[in-house]
């Protein structure tokens, strides 16, 4: 089952990657946005090169001229962003239909208790080729619950006393196993005495 789904998930995600094309595309689209704009606002200009213009229409005239450049970079994005974007929408579209209808058949063929796992696909975008799959499982139910601990592991009645750590830390310091004055352990010497 998980070998058919991880191959249909790459089949789907590679039918909608065409990084050459994409990048090549993208490449063109950039090119285009700064010089088309450029183009479009100098040949608006030079139509008025041979009149006679006053101040105030002269002023307009650029003004139209830098409003039709606006909409030549407008007019490009349209064109030339918004079907790549389009078309990476509808493939993860179809990916996650497709993942959506696997929770599905998981859900109605899992027994009650089973943990059933989540998928998560991260789609190829324009400059990146590879696809990222996340499969993950809820925790199991834990049965451990901090209000339920049984009598003998409470907190330390002296909130000042010290942790097994620090008696570690310092009993090389202090003597042999002992921690000031308190024994660590009981010596066997010691209780023979």
């Amino acid at each position: 089952m998980w070998e058919t789904r991880v191959r249909a998930i790459t089949r789907m995600a590679f039918q909608f990657s065409k990084p050459a094309l994409e990048r090549s595309w993208m490449s063109v689209a950039v090119i285009l946005t700064f010089i088309a704009p450029i183009v479009a606002y100098y040949d608006y200009l030079h139509q008025f090169d041979n009149e006679q213009i006053d101040e105030d229409r002269q002023i307009q005239i650029v003004w139209q001229a830098r409003f039709v450049a606006f909409v030549v970079v407008v007019g490009l994005w349209i064109v030339m962003f918004l079907p790549i974007t389009i078309w990476k929408f509808m493939g993860r579209v179809r990916v996650n239909n497709m993942i959506d209808r696997w929770a599905k058949d998981d859900l109605r063929s899992a027994s009650s208790y089973a943990a059933i796992p989540t998928w998560k696909v991260v789609m190829p975008g324009i400059f990146k080729d590879g696809i990222v799959l996340a499969v993950s499982f809820p925790a199991p139910p834990s049965s451990f619950e901090l209000e339920n601990l049984p009598p003998y592991v409470a907190r330390p009645a002296d909130q000042a006393a010290p942790s097994y750590e620090a008696s570690k830390r310092f009993s090389g310091l202090q003597g042999y196993g002992k921690f000031g004055e308190i024994p660590l352990y009981n010596d066997a010497k010691e209780t023979e005495v």
